[in-house]
């Protein structure tokens, strides 16, 4: 009998083209399917994420729902999905959970993470999850332009070329920037939902303000003209990770671990 699976993932990007099945390459989503479809002894149905990840970023909380057709039950399932999936592609957990269940769309916040090695020379140790950015960081103005930031707004300054959404207003409870330790920072951001490259857009602006290339100032600019241009470049995804994904509990609660740095 087919039931409806939720699956929380963790994965390191690097080797994949992003979330999203396309064809001709590597994606999250189609080795998932992939080994579901192995299970199912034929293609399984469409994974869907609640984050489209792009490539090169990486998860700790990513949400996933299926229709599955197997023997095993949740534990059961989650072994065979661990013993199959790929060492950089890890199940955390799997959970029974209703048939109309949508990781998408029944998500209430999403918290990303962007990790800056800010050390003198870099961290190899640190390389494929952190942009580097061996630069002076004005860091009360970075943190003057976060506290800009929170708040129903529209983002479409912020948005990457390749978002084809019309409704671009999202609500931010969380942006923050914290020192990990020497040489290590992230920024973290909290919504209702993000729009395609926003993290890394903002991030980018966040930098150019460390940088003095630009004041606190431009966040609000760039609400108020809703020019991508007047924004800063879009950063690396490499440092870019989702961290968690809060549903309501009788979905499951939240995914990751809020407490990892990483």
């Amino acid at each position: 009998m087919d039931r409806r699976v939720r699956i929380d993932l963790a994965y390191h990007g690097t080797a994949d083209a992003g979330w999203q099945v396309q064809p001709g390459v590597r994606t999250v989503q189609g080795v998932v399917e992939e080994a579901l479809s192995r299970l199912h002894g034929g293609k399984c149905a469409r994974l869907c994420g609640a984050g489209r990840t792009d490539s090169g970023a990486h998860a700790r909380g990513q949400v996933a729902d299926v229709l599955v057709r197997t023997r095993y039950d949740d534990v059961g399932l989650l072994r065979a999905l661990a013993h199959m999936l790929p060492d950089d592609i890890r199940p955390r957990r799997v959970l029974t959970v209703s048939p109309s269940f949508h990781a998408q769309h029944h998500a209430e916040s999403k918290t990303y993470r962007y990790l800056v090695d800010t050390s003198a020379t870099g961290d190899p140790w640190r390389q494929r999850y952190a942009l580097a950015f061996p630069l002076p960081l004005d860091e009360p103005a970075v943190d003057a332009a976060l506290r800009l930031l929170p708040g129903t707004k529209d983002w479409s300054g912020f948005a990457g070329s390749a978002c084809t959404v019309d409704d671009r207003v999202r609500t931010i409870t969380e942006a923050r920037r914290l020192s990990l330790r020497p040489g290590l920072q992230a920024f973290v951001f909290t919504a209702d939902g993000f729009l395609t490259h926003m993290v890394r857009n903002l991030v980018g602006t966040l930098l150019e303000v460390g940088r003095r290339k630009m004041g606190p100032e431009r966040i609000e600019e760039v609400f108020l003209t809703r020019d991508r241009k007047r924004a800063g470049p879009t950063a690396p995804a490499k440092g870019l990770c989702l961290t968690r994904v809060v549903y309501d509990e009788a979905l499951g609660g939240a995914s990751g671990d809020a407490a990892a740095p990483w």
